[in-house]
């Protein structure tokens, strides 16, 4: 019997077939799946396809000439792809067990409680006695709390979620939603995301024509959710939405008015942050976090906190703070880096807030995507609480207008708080407010510079909610991850279709960069250079990108393609050169490197450089000549005696290569060092110092013997060429095994 993921994965594949054109692949795979369900109509068709194709394929060897032949095929594809939908849809409503097909039956069961399973119009819903109530402008529409009301905005969800096509009742729902102001801004909110879920599950172009329609609403709440709803349901079906291009027709119409451009940046940037969401919480909780913990006992310590008496606590600065904090300066910087990620819009407490999605609330599936707002029902035990040192209605206020936690992370907060006791309340509440009043005054620089925060504020609450649903509810199994790819929305074919201004795309690249993402920037710095082949920073971008992924040999490709078209830079000589030194290339990056140095004489990091390649390619006197330069100016460089001290060594001058090694062992020694000036001690007949030296490498954690042997073996002919016997070394590497057993 067939199973969940061999349903996904038949569908999958099916839907790829289509895309490339493999029509007759993609028709043997629809025949297995339709074969699965034993469903005779979907025999029925699929024969039919089959014809049509076979015709069509006839028609073209036969050379008829058939001016409709194009759109008979793209409707061939749509036909093949909507009958794998139905069919994928009914194999997985019989063997996943799923909660929502459950649910759906459940649905269904009630809708023909009323005579009228087959629902054409509005008039066929089976809550259209509740919904008349609501719309009927003569009457007076239930309360927000009313118990009524709530029962009809989750039975409209239900039937928005889970309906499979929407025909002339869905549309009719969908348009009186916009136009009876009695519909909560808040309402309309969880109805985008039942058209968004539901459009993830079963594709219908009506439900993209639906989302449109709700970006085009006046309640930035409501229209930003739509936009973000609809870019997640384009992407995920970007293979199919050249078959329906009423689609992109609407949207060019719609571009200015909507904003799509700036809109679709937005999203693009935010979605693309998702994806560093562990990593910031593994910082958080690694690095942070460790970091003020260890400051607290400090404070404690320096602060003298358990001789503080009544009569002390006097206003003033501590002297000491100053000087404390000056060691914490490692600490300010992850604080700062910490603020500057959540300022850009990244989801800084996911990892804080998953572990309190155990309250009974999150065992509703709406309860994840609900917006945040005063009126819901279960915020009843917080106000109940109200007392003479805790003020819900503030509390909830301040909750409410911070932009930087999303809906389901505000509902953890308050239903965390709300059994403390008062003073804790008190404590916890006035804390949190200080900070949102600190946070506020932050972005209202933003604010005025931004025009549409707003909006901006809801895209990263509405995508970091969706975040949470798709990666930690209870229900998370039974959705596709939209969260789960690469996010590469400007690779999408709709993306490309309404995106006009190369700024934009630019824009995404650069941020890619920006974090590390060096394969997807690299994708969208080679796209543009097909339009601007001699743009210089394309090109030394693109060069670091594959140099960061360690492509060294495209990456010199990429940098010498800016000596063609003008004069390479210092920045670029040095990176070339680092990509000639990864491969080996010593001779070429000595030459690079010196071409760098024309261009800044006095750069002593070239100079080194230089000096290293002529040290790797055993020019030794040459590359002391250089590093003694630089040690005239930076005496005591321990970077510069390591070197001089080998290129002695190497010269067989060994009496010099100690004395440098003496000053190395001066400062702060490594492992190296001590197989180093081991070997120096040997070939100077100091055996039992050189065996010392050896020893004390061993012993850094961080060294290994099979790193040591590694290294002996290196070294060995630069110890026979200092007059180490061949037949010695096997012997002391033994010894030295003895002794470490020891």
């Amino acid at each position: 019997m067939i199973n969940v993921q061999q349903i996904k994965t038949r569908y999958q594949r099916l839907c790829r077939l289509v895309s490339s054109r493999r029509v007759k692949d993609a028709l043997d795979v629809l025949n297995g799946l339709v074969g699965e369900s034993g469903f005779s109509d979907f025999f029925i068709q699929q024969e039919h396809l089959e014809h049509t194709y076979e015709q069509m394929l006839n028609y073209m060897l036969e050379g008829v000439q058939d001016p409709e032949r194009d759109k008979v095929y793209m409707k061939l594809l749509t036909s093949i792809l909507e009958l794998a939908d139905r069919v994928g849809d009914l194999l997985m409503e019989k063997h996943s067990g799923w909660h929502t097909y459950i649910l759906k039956q459940e649905v269904d069961r009630q809708q023909e409680l009323t005579g009228k399973s087959v629902i054409e119009t509005m008039d066929d819903l089976s809550f259209k006695r509740e919904l008349d109530e609501m719309i009927d402008e003569r009457q007076v529409s239930p309360e927000a709390t009313d118990e009524r009301r709530r029962k009809l905005s989750m039975e409209i969800f239900r039937h928005l979620w889970l309906s499979n096509r929407y025909n002339e009742a869905e549309n009719s729902l969908s348009s009186a939603i916009l136009t009876c102001k009695d519909f909560l801004w808040h309402e309309k909110a969880l109805y985008i995301s039942g058209i968004l879920l539901s459009g993830l599950r079963y594709w219908d172009e009506e439900k993209v024509h639906r989302l449109i329609d709700f970006a085009g609403e006046e309640e930035q709440e409501v229209s930003a959710r739509a936009i973000v709803a609809l870019v997640i349901l384009l992407y995920r079906y970007d293979d199919r939405i050249e078959f329906y291009p009423n689609i992109v027709h609407r949207l060019k119409l719609l571009k200015d008015d909507l904003k799509l451009e700036q809109s679709f940046e937005k999203i693009a940037l935010q979605l693309i942050r998702t994806r560093d969401t562990l990593e910031i919480g593994r910082k958080l909780q690694e690095d942070l976090m460790p970091e003020m913990a260890k400051l607290k006992p400090k404070l404690e310590d320096k602060l003298k906190m358990d001789d503080i008496r009544d009569e002390m606590l006097e206003e003033g600065r501590n002297p000491d703070w100053e000087s404390m904090f000056s060691e914490s300066d490692d600490l300010f910087r992850k604080v700062d880096e910490f603020m500057k990620l959540q300022m850009e819009g990244a989801d800084v407490y996911m990892t804080t807030f998953a572990h309190l999605k155990q309250f009974p609330f999150f065992n509703e599936l709406t309860n994840w995507l609900v917006p945040f707002h005063k009126e819901n029902p279960d915020l009843s035990d917080i106000y109940s609480s109200r007392s003479e040192v805790f003020d819900p209605d503030i509390f909830v206020d301040g909750l409410k207008n911070t932009p930087f936690l999303c809906n389901s992370d505000k509902y953890s907060f308050i239903f965390n708080i709300r059994h403390l006791p008062d003073d804790q309340k008190k404590m916890l509440s006035t804390a949190f407010l200080m900070e949102i009043e600190g946070l506020q005054e932050m972005i209202s620089d933003e604010k005025v510079t931004s025009g549409d925060f707003t909006k901006r504020t809801v895209f990263i609450q509405y995508i970091q909610d969706l975040y949470r649903f798709f990666k930690i509810s209870p229900f998370k199994n039974e959705f596709e991850d939209v969260f789960g790819g690469k996010l590469d929305l400007y690779r999408s074919y709709f993306f490309r279709e309404i995106i006009e201004d190369n700024s934009i795309t630019r824009n995404i690249a650069e941020y890619l960069f920006e974090k590390d993402h060096f394969e997807e920037a690299l994708d969208i710095f080679k796209m543009m250079l097909e339009q601007q082949p001699d743009d210089r920073e394309l090109l030394e971008k693109a060069g670091y990108c594959y140099q960061k992924d360690g492509n060294y040999q495209k990456a010199i490709r990429y940098y010498s393609r800016i000596g063609l078209s003008g004069e390479q830079n210092k920045w670029t000589l040095k990176n070339l050169g680092i990509c000639y030194r990864e491969i080996n290339d010593y001779k070429t990056a000595l030459k690079v490197y010196e071409n760098a140095s024309a261009l800044q004489p006095d750069d002593q990091t070239t100079k080194s450089l230089i000096g290293y390649c002529n040290l790797k390619l055993g020019n030794y006197q040459t590359a002391l000549e250089h590093y003694f330069k630089i040690e005239y100016l930076n005496p005591g460089n321990q970077h510069i005696l390591r070197p001089i001290a080998w290129c002695y060594f190497a010269l067989g001058e060994l009496e010099k290569s100690k004395k440098y090694f003496q000053q190395v062992f001066e400062l702060k020694p490594g492992y190296y060092d001590y197989i180093n000036y081991g070997h120096v001690q040997w070939a100077l007949g100091n055996k039992r110092e050189a065996i010392e030296l050896y020893i004390q490498s061993l012993r850094d954690l961080n060294f290994e013997m099979e790193d040591f042997l590694k290294t002996m073996v290196d070294d060995q002919s630069m110890l026979i060429r200092n007059g180490i016997n061949k037949k010695d070394i096997p012997l002391m590497l033994d010894y030295l095994h003895y002794r470490l057993m020891k």
